[in-house]
C-alpha cells in the first residue's frame, strides 16, 4: 500500500510542523533571554500604545512576522486534532466526535483571532496627522470587547477539545499515558495563559511531546 504509506508520512509531516511552526513564532515574541524568563502568573493590561509607535515609526516587521508564523501554524493544528481523533474513533467513536467537533470551533475561533491581531498591523499606515486618532483607535481594538472578546473566549475550544481526545486516548491505552498527559498538560498552559508567549512556548512543547508516539506510529 504504497500510497496510504505515503499519505500517513505526510499527516505525520504535518504534525511535525505544528510545534516547530508555533515555537517560532513564540520565540520572535522575544527580543533577549531575560523576556523569556519574565514569567508572570498573570498577563498584565496589554500596551497597546508601544505597539502603535513600533508600528507607525516602521518597526512592526517582527510583529507582523512572529504572529504570521503562527498563523501558518494553525492548519497543522487542525490537523493534529482530527488525527487524535481518528485515532479515537476506533475505541470511543462518541467522545472522538465530541473531542473533533469542540477542538475544529475552537481552532477556526483562533485562526480568526491570530487574523485580527494580524490586520491592527494595517493601522500603523496612516498619516502622522491622524495619529492621535489612530492611537486610540488601536488601543480600543485591542481592548478584546465584543466581537474580539467572544472570539477569543471560542477560541480557547480547542485546547478542551484536544484535553477530550487525549483523556479518552489515555483510558482507552491507545498511547502512553505519559504523553497524552503532556497533551493536557500543553493544553492547560494555553487555556491559563493564553497571550503569554513563554507560557504558550512551553505549552507547545509538551504538546509535541505528547504527539511524538502519534507522529510515530504514522511514520513508521
Amino acid at each position: 500500500m504504497p500510497d496510504q504509506s505515503m499519505t500517513k508520512k505526510i499527516v505525520a509531516s504535518s504534525l511535525l510542523l505544528f510545534p516547530i511552526l508555533s515555537i517560532l513564532g513564540f520565540l520572535l515574541h522575544f527580543h533577549s533571554v531575560h523576556s523569556f524568563f519574565n514569567f508572570q502568573w498573570q498577563r498584565p493590561p496589554y500596551d497597546a500604545g508601544r505597539l502603535f509607535d513600533a508600528l507607525a515609526a516602521g518597526r512592526g516587521h517582527g510583529y507582523m512576522l512572529a504572529h504570521t508564523i503562527v498563523y501558518g501554524a494553525l492548519p497543522f493544528l487542525l490537523v493534529t486534532i482530527l488525527v487524535l481523533a481518528w485515532y479515537l474513533r476506533q475505541t470511543s467513536p462518541t467522545l472522538a466526535f465530541l473531542g473533533a467537533a469542540i477542538g475544529i470551533i475552537g481552532s477556526l475561533a483562533l485562526a480568526g483571532v491570530v487574523s485580527s491581531w494580524l490586520s491592527f498591523a494595517a493601522i500603523g499606515r496612516v498619516g502622522p496627522q491622524y495619529y492621535e486618532g489612530a492611537r486610540a483607535g488601536l488601543i480600543e481594538l485591542t481592548n478584546k470587547r465584543g466581537f474580539l472578546q467572544w472570539n477569543t473566549g471560542c477560541s480557547y475550544l480547542t485546547f478542551v477539545g484536544l484535553i477530550l481526545l487525549a483523556v479518552g486516548l489515555w483510558i482507552r491505552k491507545q498511547f502512553p499515558a505519559g504523553n497524552m498527559l503532556c497533551i493536557i498538560i500543553g493544553s492547560l498552559l494555553f487555556m491559563l495563559f493564553m497571550d503569554m508567549d513563554n507560557w504558550m512556548l512551553i505549552g507547545t512543547v509538551f504538546l509535541s511531546i505528547g504527539l511524538w508516539p502519534v507522529l510515530k506510529k504514522l511514520w513508521g
